[in-house]
């Protein structure tokens, strides 16, 4: 819209679209209670409702075209109406509750984990679902309720530098690149494959993923075992052809793209934009059907191998299991860009405004759902990617949950101050998270850090969205104490964007930007003064509520963690997550925001394998502790 004859034009459209007289694709109403829908268009007509479940409700229109709906039962319900098939989604009020699952306990705790991070013996260089499953074995057997893990969407298979698993190319799809092979195969065949393309059995450890050196050889390990049994092996064949059919049309898709990107790759034209005409939609693409059916093998896998991960965490005794993490958008140059079309924002980008923690605002750089689109298209896209983060978890945390109602849209070649809010259906995209969530037995988290709308986080509340408090920002005139933060929200040491607990503690966050540019001289100076009052107000905090922890200022990072982690166990926030770098005590945060080449973001690796590492004393200590402080009333 540049003119405003074109935004009179556009508001003109949009109102025609919110009195049609047909029922949308999707209705939302609220189970439990009578609705009326408008369908003017059919006014007089006899309408039928096929209940899930097997019942039928038939009615007919008023002369006013209203359409009176009965109560209905959470679900999705099938409205005929005129000779055409509508949705009906009942929701329910309140999503799927911790204090559901049996058996039920006050306050849980869990860890929280970057998958690309972990080792185990035999990997190739980078973290993949069977260590994830190592993993959860060991932090049932510490006692864990929960593991939340980064996000797993699907990533871009020919350019693995593009590594920030909060910029996928699909919210829909896993990333090929976490597969463990040997799920699948076991661990001979893979070696055997293995020594066919003269690879060395395992990669040296390193302290950092090589992202195109692991993808290198991950990839050619898969494409060996695809051309050793795909066609060769009934009872995978079997499997393969049910999983194509059951994920239909948006995979054939996924599986084009990845083939036709990495064709166009090799010839300059990364981005799909630029690809020749025929090819920039998913409808008239060229098949390519021999690439494609080998990344319709990979996702067929790594689906294997995240539920293999979640089996695990519940056989280990886990009561939550997985805890996955919804990115807010996806690449514009990815494949739901390219396969969802006009569903997609085009011409803007997602970020957040200016605030205290970054006054010149922020440009993500993502585009995600049209919010008119979502209404026309029956919320197919959003569904799809909710249903794909919840499919093997017991739980999902919404990244920017602010989306759900608003979103600072950046237009192409702006500066992120010149963005604009625009809102997005709130109640509807609740309600169907309630139902989501209700359905698929899985809680709910809300990342609503930065700038939240007012009424958002009391709606979240309402609908049983837990929040997110993070021990760096609960404070007010000091540090809040434990029993202070919110009882409807899930307490954390630290994010991923965040400083560690050791690296606050010794203030090698400050010494970091200042190296790299990101602090002055004078900057840093007065960085390190506030660190310094800001350690003395924590330790006076910790102190106060748990006197035996009681570290002063000048204690060793070592000693501060504990009493950290102890700290923020006492909460009592419904639960408790602790990353693996707190755990471990680790300085270095996995993501620098506001850098690209000066910090080597998504790329450490933890020291050792996951059993090994929660083994080591002082890690089960914490932990320990942390089980301890749950226990507290």
């Amino acid at each position: 819209c540049d003119t405003p004859g074109q935004i009179a034009d556009s508001r003109r459209r949009l109102a025609a679209q919110a009195r049609s007289a047909d029922p949308p694709p999707l209705a939302i109403v609220a189970a439990g209670r009578t609705a009326a829908l408008h369908a003017a268009a059919h006014a007089g007509r006899r309408f039928r409702v096929d209940v899930e479940g097997g019942a039928t409700l038939d009615g007919r229109i008023g002369g006013d075209g209203r359409l009176a709906l009965p109560r209905l039962d959470p679900g999705y319900h099938r409205l005929h109406v005129g000779g055409t098939l509508r949705t009906i989604a009942a929701v329910p009020r309140r999503c799927f509750a911790l204090d559901e699952i049996a058996p039920a306990r006050a306050k849980r705790w869990g860890l929280a984990a970057q998958i690309y991070a972990l080792r185990r013996n035999g990997d190739d260089g980078v973290g993949d679902f069977g260590a994830l499953a190592e993993l959860a074995a060991a932090s049932g057997r510490a006692g864990a309720d929960a593991l939340a893990i980064s996000p797993v969407h699907a990533m871009f298979a020919a350019a693995p530098e593009r590594r920030s698993p909060y910029s996928p190319s699909s919210r829909r799809f896993l990333n090929a690149l976490l597969i463990d092979p040997a799920e699948r195969f076991g661990a001979g065949p893979v070696a055997a494959a293995a020594q066919a393309l003269g690879l060395d059995a395992a990669p040296a450890p390193a302290d950092l993923v090589d992202w195109p050196g692991a993808a290198r050889r991950k990839l050619a390990l898969l494409r060996e075992l695809y051309r050793a049994h795909a066609g060769r092996d009934a009872a995978l064949d079997a499997e393969l052809d049910a999983f194509r059919t059951q994920r239909g049309a948006a995979l054939a898709r996924h599986a084009r793209f990845e083939a036709l990107h990495a064709r166009h790759r090799g010839a300059g034209r990364d981005d799909w934009r630029r690809w020749p005409a025929r090819e920039r939609t998913a409808t008239h693409a060229d098949r390519d059907d021999a690439e494609a059916g080998f990344h319709v093998f990979l996702q067929w896998l790594a689906e294997r191998g995240l539920a293999h991960a979640q089996r695990s965490a519940r056989a280990a005794g886990l009561a939550i299991g997985l805890i996955a993490d919804l990115a807010v958008g996806s690449d514009p140059a990815g494949s739901d860009a390219w396969a969802l079309g006009d569903a997609m924002l085009r011409g803007v980008t997602v970020g957040a405004p200016p605030d205290a923690f970054t006054p010149l605002g922020q440009n993500w750089g993502l585009t995600t759902f049209s919010p008119a689109a979502l209404r026309a298209d029956g919320y197919a896209g959003f569904l799809a990617a909710l249903r794909a983060a919840m499919r093997h978890a017991g739980g999902v945390r919404i990244d920017h949950v602010m989306s759900l109602m608003r979103l600072w849209l950046v237009p192409d070649g702006a500066d992120a101050r010149d963005g604009a809010y625009v809102d997005y259906p709130f109640d509807a995209l609740l309600g169907l998270v309630a139902l989501e969530s209700r359905r698929r037995r899985c809680i709910v988290v809300g990342e609503d850090l930065g700038v939240v709308p007012d009424g958002f986080r009391a709606a979240l509340r309402r609908a049983g969205v837990l929040g997110l408090d993070v021990l760096w920002f609960m404070r007010g005139a000091g540090f809040r104490a434990p029993q202070r933060w919110r009882r409807d929200a899930v307490a954390m040491t630290t994010t991923h964007d965040l400083p560690t607990l050791a690296g606050w503690w010794r203030g090698a966050d400050v010494d970091l930007r200042e190296r790299i540019g990101l602090y002055d001289d004078a900057s840093a100076a007065a960085e390190r003064a506030q660190r310094a009052r800001d350690r003395r107000a924590l330790a006076r905090a910790i102190r106060a509520a748990l006197p035996d922890a009681a570290p002063d200022a000048r204690a060793d990072a070592a000693e501060f963690v504990d009493a950290a982690v102890a700290f923020v166990g006492a909460s009592r926030c419904a639960l408790a997550l602790l990353p693996l770098e707190d755990a471990c005590a680790l300085d270095a945060q996995p993501n620098l925001p506001g850098t690209v080449h000066e910090y080597p973001n998504w790329c450490r690796r933890l020291p050792a394998p996951a059993p090994r590492l929660l083994a080591r004393t002082r890690v089960r200590r914490r932990l320990r502790a942390l089980a301890a402080a749950r226990r507290r009333p």
